[in-house]
């Protein structure tokens, strides 16, 4: 099993939006077991859960003082990839969730204000001594900002995802019955990102592609 800490100190870098949009991806179509355990007291990824028609995937809902215990059930009941959705503002959530992670993902947005706001979640994960990676989002189609942030992006030293994901109406759109972006949108620009981004992130765990 390989858990994925979806980490931001700052609110609004997507954490969310790319723990669902990804286990659906793990899961559709795949002979996978995948799970979303959401720590965020918003509880944004398990309403979603409650919209969703189809039983997969699999949401627990814990907080940082159960969060290893909702991890070792997922493992006992044989999910390959389980994804965590953290807290904003509140550093044990995002320590808990990282001490249990595989993988921390750090999202971080093109402006200067979310790039200079990682630095305390990189701190988080130098300290607990776990792999980490940055993932451009909610970035401007066809703007040089996006190049511009991956360049300053470089100082903290992460691997940087290669394919940013850009700020897209379908990726909101397919929240608001419980879908994913290839569930609603399948060809759609943002289904592409976000297969492509899984793939990149699978390959960091040492999954096959």
């Amino acid at each position: 099993m390989k858990t994925i800490g979806l980490l931001a100190q700052k609110g609004g870098a997507g954490k969310t939006s790319l723990a669902l949009h990804w286990a659906v991806e793990a899961d559709v179509g795949k002979k996978t077991s995948v799970a979303v355990i959401d720590i965020d007291l918003q509880g944004s990824a398990a309403s979603w859960s409650l919209r969703r028609e189809k039983g997969t995937p699999i949401m627990l809902q814990a907080n940082e003082d159960n969060v290893r215990e909702a991890v070792e059930v997922c493992e006992k009941n044989g999910m390959d990839y389980v994804f965590i959705d953290t807290m904003p503002r509140v550093e044990r959530s995002t320590l808990e969730a990282a001490k249990v992670s595989d993988l921390a993902v750090i999202p971080c947005g093109p402006a200067i204000l979310d790039i200079e706001a990682i630095g305390s979640t990189v701190e988080i994960i130098e300290r607990v001594g776990i792999p980490g990676v940055i993932m451009i989002n909610q970035g401007r189609p066809g703007s040089p900002i996006n190049k511009k942030a991956a360049d300053v992006l470089k100082q903290y030293g992460l691997p940087i995802c290669p394919i940013r994901i850009m700020r897209r109406a379908a990726l909101a759109d397919a929240f608001n019955d419980g879908r994913a972006v290839r569930e609603l949108s399948p060809k759609s620009k943002g289904a592409q990102e976000i297969t492509a981004s899984w793939r990149w992130v699978k390959k960091q765990l040492g999954g096959k592609q």
